[in-house]
């Protein structure tokens, strides 16, 4: 297929002449002619080594992989591949005759409800993005796993990601790169390897753990629609497995590159803490800085590969500026962030998720919900409802203990992993919060309890519709608030040095400015 193929197709389609019901798309491995409410996507006959569509059969066997591949993600998409005849010398789809090429027939969605333009017009709410983070959870319980060879180079392994960063500064390198940005590669390149050999005996665990999935390998926020009121990926990496086998954290990882490229970067932490909220896989996060490095030098690379190499005017083409953008991305992801130890305290209804929630889109940090590791220890997800004859058990002292310890380890595990936490429980108890205070200690890190404060009334409020609603990890009721109340125990005057009250959320960037006064000066 070319393009004179192309506008041959757009001339056969009825109303087509007078532009009325078929349109063109195109980039630089594809053509996609929208027409009425399906879409036909073609592969260009090309070949750029790490994607070769130059044969006929090479282009049907990537059409089939593309339609099983994405089914994985939006079956209500992807109808089937069809073919391209040619009759009366001219090329139609879905012809009758010897097939002279494929497409992959889709139907069309509203574009307006691509994420990257939800985004644009402010739209990413909590909502979404919870909603987000728990497709993308279920996705990675759902997907196949891959477990090559350990000791091979294969998709999936050490091995492979290794040299997949070492390409990219490769292929940078060819360029005539200025002094400052060879000095930005020198450091981001040294700091990437010694990450991968210091993250070698997790990576291999995590393998052999049946962490590494055959995933989508391209979830960006242009990638991911809301669809019939859910949200679905598509346009997966369907031409080199290399691109979608990895660890399940390098997605999460790739999309939070992806909205902080675009200046979401609060959004992409709080899809962060959700998505580990439904996951409780804390311990990956010592592969999330890696992972989003490497993400951000592919996107730095692919921008600057789009210009010449022997353009003498390079560092003026847009190409060139986007590459500087992205480096400058994947530098910052080398850098330490400042760690704490927060603990929420107050009763039910006083608004410490809220809160947290607020405070971790400011500041990086991962939240650990007591009500979600309950319910995780008990086996059940964040938002299902306990059975009547489930909660004494539930809510029993033993499991509260175990709650607390489970708690514990994971404020260790993510500090370690060189992210700040907020604790979201009650602390309604001196040993607790004291508990909590010696691990920040033994941890070197900063302690602050953020104290939640709301008047009776509207505690009352609060629990009323959130019972109403049944849609929250919190099961506690009215009843159980006024029992707290009564069994409290104060924060002392030695506990108030490090505490910072809080009202609402809407204290969340006051909140976030005494925090970093507090702990870093």
């Amino acid at each position: 297929m070319d393009s004179t193929g192309i506008h041959q197709i757009l001339e056969s389609i009825p109303g087509s002449a007078q532009g009325a019901s078929a349109s063109l798309c195109e980039t630089h491995i594809s053509w996609v002619i929208l027409c009425g409410d399906v879409a036909y996507k073609i592969k260009k006959p090309v070949n750029f080594g790490f994607l070769d569509f130059s044969s006929l059969a090479l282009r049907r066997h990537y059409c089939e992989e593309e339609l099983r591949l994405n089914r994985r993600f939006s079956p209500e998409l992807y109808l089937a591949v069809v073919p391209i005849t040619q009759e009366g010398g001219k090329a139609v789809l879905e012809g009758t005759g010897v097939p002279i090429d494929y497409a992959v027939k889709m139907r069309r969605f509203n574009e307006t409800q691509l994420l990257d333009n939800i985004a644009a017009r402010n739209g990413m709410d909590m909502t979404l993005l919870r909603a987000l983070a728990r497709e993308l959870a279920e996705l990675h319980k759902k997907l196949p796993v891959c477990q090559p060879d350990p000791r091979s180079d294969e998709p999936g392994t050490p091995a492979a990601l290794l040299a997949a960063i070492r390409q990219n500064f490769q292929q940078v390198r060819h360029y005539p790169l200025a002094e400052a940005q060879l000095l930005q590669l020198q450091a981001i390149e040294q700091w990437s390897l010694q990450q991968h050999s210091e993250l070698l005996p997790l990576m291999l665990q995590r393998l052999h753990d049946g962490m590494v999935i055959d995933g989508h390998g391209d979830a960006h926020l242009g990638n991911i629609a809301v669809i019939d009121g859910a949200v679905r990926l598509f346009d997966c990496i369907e031409f080199n497995a290399s691109f979608r086998i990895m660890d399940s954290i390098s997605e999460i990882a790739f999309l939070s590159m992806d909205m902080h490229a675009r200046g979401y970067q609060h959004a992409s932490h709080r899809l962060l803490s959700d998505y580990l909220e439904y996951t409780g896989e804390f311990a990956a996060l010592r592969l999330f800085s890696l992972y989003t490095c490497y993400f951000a030098m592919v996107r730095a690379k692919v921008n600057l590969l789009t210009e010449s190499l022997h353009d003498t005017a390079l560092t003026n083409t847009k190409g060139y500026k986007e590459f500087l953008r992205y480096l400058a991305l994947a530098q910052l992801c080398t850098q330490p962030r400042r760690t704490f130890l927060a603990i929420t305290h107050g009763v039910s209804g006083s608004g410490k998720s809220t809160i947290a929630g607020a405070l971790l889109e400011l500041s990086g940090a991962v939240r650990v919900r007591s009500d979600v590791e309950r319910k995780r220890l008990a086996g059940l997800a964040p938002e299902q409802r306990s059975k009547s004859w489930e909660k004494d058990a539930l809510y029993s002292t033993d499991m509260t203990r175990k709650t607390f310890s489970r708690l514990e380890i994971m404020a260790g595990t993510i500090i370690e992993a060189g992210f700040p936490v907020i604790i979201d429980a009650t602390f309604l108890h001196r040993d607790d919060r004291e508990r909590f205070h010696k691990r920040a200690n033994q941890l070197l890190v900063p302690f602050v309890i953020i104290d939640c404060v709301a008047q009776h009334d509207e505690l009352y409020r609060r629990l009323v519709e959130r019972e109403r609603q049944g849609a929250d990890a919190s099961e506690a009721n009215v009843a159980v608030m006024e029992g707290q109340l009564a069994t409290a125990q104060a924060l002392t005057p030695e506990e108030q040095v490090f505490c910072l009250q809080a009202h609402s959320a809407d204290d969340a960037a006051a909140l976030w400015e005494r925090l970093q006064s507090r702990c870093f000066g």
